[in-house]
């Protein structure tokens, strides 16, 4: 018996309640979707676990066992020193979650609760338990409201929202939130129809849609797919969730949109029309949406979408974002890959190759490395150390990474480097020896950030000594590098379709690039060009090292 509040009734009805009704259930809301959402609520999604407990109602006395979820407990604001010499007590600080009323009054009010579930709680406060997987052991947590109102039990909760909706009928966001209370406390069937509402209200609100699409997405898929299509439309113009989430949104939607028109067998189509979609200012999404729906699933079938995560669907979430997605960071916006599908394919294809060049990399920078030390003699890295004055026995792990790179691609070995010597000695094919050809056309440079895109894993570099523009390959520095104030010197390895460093990079602040240009001039003027490289290497090494120069990054052992 799916009971409900009988103020809810005249809110959402605009009319008052059957005399006859004591005990009103979701039935009376027929004519919306509660009731079919009802007819299947045990196989909607739980928040929490289901656990039953005898409780009993303080208005009528009547006891009776209920779900009350899995309950919710702040750990930080219990003592539990004062617990175990019972000055407080835990009981008036935990919540619980599920939504339920008296079957036999139907109020909501305050309960009495079993031995057996107060005992639960002390353990679970107290850190011991004989059984760790008991539901009664409250979760680390607090149910919290928009208004920072926490209730006790979810129907006080609903009695808070109702008083605020009493004053402000009309109010879109104040039904949504209902919605959602009574979405996560495991009444969906009101959540349904609070979620209506909110809709009905504001026909624009893509919280409302999103959550009534997720509700329906187990009951009835056309209503599902006509919200997530709503949600799809109303994106770009709703301003109250952060952009990111905005975009999560819009790519789960696509996502589930998909899933829909393979169960439907190509019935319910995944995108919604051009027309539907012409208040959205951005014409690759109307060129897209224009096409024929086996051009759009061939689009969804041979993209990275196959992949199967949420990002993947960020490319066609963002054209649907409008112009939300210019308040996206630059580096992380994906929907060229809807705008220029061929340069994006081949940034894709350029990303495998590197990762392939990497992991080539690696072992061949221990091989060169080895025959180094074959041909030099086991004090090779202290030869090194002497040259670029690095403490040899103090040295930290960056330092060792900064020496074993400079030993492989700068230091003068009998009038060769290392990587030529190496070349000349062996036989290398693939990868390898691309890496090897790559070191034969290698420069050092001072360059600054400029732009980076985390999708494709490129860095957009400004050469500030040889006055260009260059686009490196990097997956770990463009999703973490956050700023166009960075300088830093590097060695660029150039392939034939993308470039990138040999993996040690000494980087500084974009401040200092004056000061920095003036020691690479001082650099230049003091050496002949055939021996400049390694020099250059030398004194920005020692200008990282200084605590009023050099910036920290893990990019930096990045290999």
């Amino acid at each position: 018996m799916l009971l409900i509040n009988p103020e809810l009734y005249p809110l959402l009805t605009n009319k008052p309640l059957p005399e006859n009704e004591t005990l009103p259930t979701s039935n009376l809301l027929l004519g919306s979707i509660a009731y079919e959402v009802a007819e299947k609520l045990n196989k909607m999604p739980r928040f929490f676990r289901r656990n039953r407990h005898l409780l009993t109602c303080h208005q009528c006395g009547q006891r009776e066992k209920y779900n009350i979820g899995q309950p919710l407990l702040d750990y930080s604001i219990v003592d539990r020193s004062k617990l175990v010499t019972q000055e407080i007590t835990v009981m008036d600080k935990v919540q619980f979650p599920f939504y339920f009323r008296c079957v036999h009054c139907n109020a909501a009010g305050e309960w009495t609760w079993s031995d057996r579930l107060e005992k639960a709680v002390y353990l679970g406060a107290l850190g011991n338990t004989e059984n760790p997987d008991n539901p009664s052991i409250p979760l680390n947590g607090e149910s919290r409201l928009f208004d920072d109102y926490k209730p006790k039990w979810a129907a006080q909760g609903e009695e808070h929202i109702l008083k605020l909706i009493k004053q402000d009928q009309t109010n879109a966001f104040l039904w949504y939130t209902l919605g959602n209370l009574y979405y996560k406390s495991h009444r969906a069937d009101l959540a349904a129809a609070a979620l209506e509402k909110a809709v009905e209200l504001d026909p624009t609100h893509t919280e409302a849609l999103y959550t009534l699409a997720q509700i329906l997405d187990t009951v009835n898929l056309d209503a599902s797919q006509y919200y997530f299509h709503n949600v799809l439309l109303t994106v770009s113009t709703y301003n109250d969730m952060d952009v990111h989430m905005l975009r999560d949104v819009a790519a789960h939607s696509i996502w589930e949109l998909e899933s829909m028109y393979k169960e439907s067998e190509g019935k319910l189509p995944v995108f919604p029309s051009a027309k539907a979609a012409k208040h959205i200012n951005d014409s690759s999404l109307h060129e897209f949406l224009s096409r024929t729906e086996e051009e759009k699933m061939n689009f969804l079938n041979d993209s990275d979408i196959n992949a199967k995560t949420l990002d993947s669907f960020y490319p066609l979430a963002e054209l649907f974002l409008g112009k939300q997605k210019e308040k996206l960071p630059k580096k992380e916006q994906t929907f060229h890959h809807i705008v220029h599908p061929e340069v994006a394919k081949q940034k894709q294809a350029n990303l495998e190759k590197y990762k392939q060049i990497r992991s080539a990399g690696m072992q061949l920078h221990a091989d060169i490395f080895s025959y180094l030390v074959e041909q030099n003699g086991p004090h090779t890295l202290r030869e090194v150390s002497r040259f670029l004055n690095i403490s040899f026995e103090n040295e930290e792990a960056f330092d060792r990474d900064v020496m074993t790179d400079f030993a492989i691609y700068e230091y003068d070995w009998n009038g060769e480097k290392a990587v030529q010597k190496y070349k000349q000695d062996h036989e290398e094919a693939d990868e390898r020896l691309q890496i090897l050809e790559a070191a034969d056309n290698a420069w050092s440079s001072l360059f600054q950030v400029k732009d980076a895109s985390k999708i494709d894993g490129t860095v957009l570099l400004e050469d500030l000594i040889y006055e260009m523009d260059i686009e490196i390959i990097d997956n770990h520095f463009s999703a973490t590098v956050d700023s166009d104030e960075l300088l830093l010197y590097t060695r660029i390895l150039p392939f034939s379709t993308f470039n990138i460093t040999s993996g040690i990079s000494f980087l500084f602040g974009k401040d200092d690039s004056s000061y920095l240009l003036n020691q690479w001039e001082k650099q230049k003027e003091k050496t002949e060009p055939e021996n400049r490289s390694p020099y250059c290497f030398k004194k920005f090494y020692q200008l990282y090292k200084r605590a009023d120069l050099g910036l920290p990054l893990d990019f930096q052992t990045t290999k």
